[in-house]
């Protein structure tokens, strides 16, 4: 495992953002963070996670062009990602990144929309239990 330092660089030389790869870095070596204290806080964490499985993918031209599309997707629906872990796993894996192991980020981001219904669809109650 390198060096955050060294981790910095190569990120950088590659064009990607250091804030993206940080999360995934600290993982790696073993860091949980400890819950978010905000809602902000959780919601950039996942976002964050999502760009550094990007970044760490890899994919060739053809797949590079469809995973910036639909993670670009995935961004602006991040509700609908957050009402349904399914979703969550299908665009983890499609990053080539072993789903489980992101579900506590997961959690802790839905956890945190929960508190704010504007995150929520509005046929839903933030139990998952749909609302007539």
């Amino acid at each position: 495992m390198p060096t955050w330092p060294t981790a910095f660089m190569v990120v950088t030389v590659m064009r990607g953002s250091p804030d993206d790869v940080r999360g995934l870095w600290e993982w790696a070596r073993g860091h949980r963070p400890p819950y978010p204290a905000s809602r902000d806080g959780a919601m950039d964490r996942l976002r964050a996670a999502l760009r550094g499985l990007r970044l760490a993918s890899q994919p060739g031209p053809v797949a590079r062009g469809e995973t910036d599309a639909r993670l670009a997707q995935e961004e602006r629906d991040l509700p609908g990602i957050l009402e349904d872990w399914e979703q969550a796993r299908e665009l983890i894996e499609h990053l080539g990144a072993p789903a489980e192991r992101f579900r506590p980020l997961w959690e802790q981001a839905r956890h945190s929309a929960l508190s704010g219904p504007a995150l929520l669809s509005p046929r839903e109650d933030g139990e998952g239990a749909r609302v007539e």
